[in-house]
């Protein structure tokens, strides 16, 4: 085993220094979630290597994603929208996450229902 295992690992070694060392990082179908309060919509904005993909999902709904680079993309989140070039939130009664965010590989949502982090509904009565 070890005989078999050491050629390996050195044949590798050229290709990692080729590449500078890094990994190569390769696009997936990603997964999203809107994780805002019943009845709202989250705007996303994926920043990829061949553009901007943007889409809406309504709070509980997942939306996979293909063509998305991990830990090389960013996205924003906000609710209701719409996604802002900084990620802030445009005007008091929106949210969003406040900075872009590295994609990950497993699932992607940072608006967050526990820390009451979204959009109040106008309710029409003033207090």
């Amino acid at each position: 085993m070890k005989t078999f295992f050491l050629p390996m690992a050195l044949a590798a070694v050229p290709a990692l220094i080729a590449l500078g060392g890094q990994p190569v990082l390769a696009q997936q179908t990603v997964t999203f979630l809107c994780n805002a309060p019943a009845g709202h919509v989250c705007q996303f904005s994926i920043k990829t290597g061949a553009g901007p993909i943007d889409f809406a999902l309504p709070s509980g709904q997942r939306k996979e994603v293909s063509g998305v680079t991990p830990h090389a993309d960013k996205y924003c989140v906000c609710d209701p929208g719409p996604v802002t070039p900084d990620c802030k939130a445009p005007q008091l009664d929106h949210w969003c996450m406040g900075q872009w965010l590295d994609v990950d590989a497993g699932l992607n949502s940072e608006n967050d229902v526990a820390n009451d982090r979204f959009a109040r509904r106008q309710t029409g009565r003033s207090d």
